[in-house]
């Protein structure tokens, strides 16, 4: 998989950028997940696959169907996502102050 890194994706597109210019609610749930997570899987040296923070949390959310699987998700399963150890699993796991927010703008 080729990855870009994110400080290399122009300003305007960043999601921490985006966060502060537009707010929380222009933001998607792998925008938001991406900032939490604040960096990615593996590494960046050319010739070598990586993900950055961004399609990481595309690939979470995907293999836990949305922010409702996250929600509902085991910690050990969490665990057993490669890259996500106990506190990445601590900050990206949907509580009220997040989870609550995006699954009620959602309709859920």
């Amino acid at each position: 998989m080729s990855s870009q890194r994110i400080r290399n994706w122009p300003t305007k597109e960043r999601p921490r950028e985006r966060l502060l210019a537009e707010g929380p609610e222009r933001l998607t749930d792998a925008d938001l997940l991406a900032i939490i997570l604040r960096v990615g899987l593996g590494t960046f040296k050319e010739g070598v696959p990586g993900k950055n923070a961004y399609e990481s949390a595309l690939s979470i959310l995907r293999d836990f169907r949305g922010l409702r699987g996250l929600d509902r998700a085991r910690i050990h399963d969490l665990l057993n996502v490669p890259g996500l150890g106990p506190a990445k699993v601590a900050a990206s796991s949907p509580g009220p102050w997040w989870g609550g927010y995006r699954l009620r703008s959602h309709g859920f």
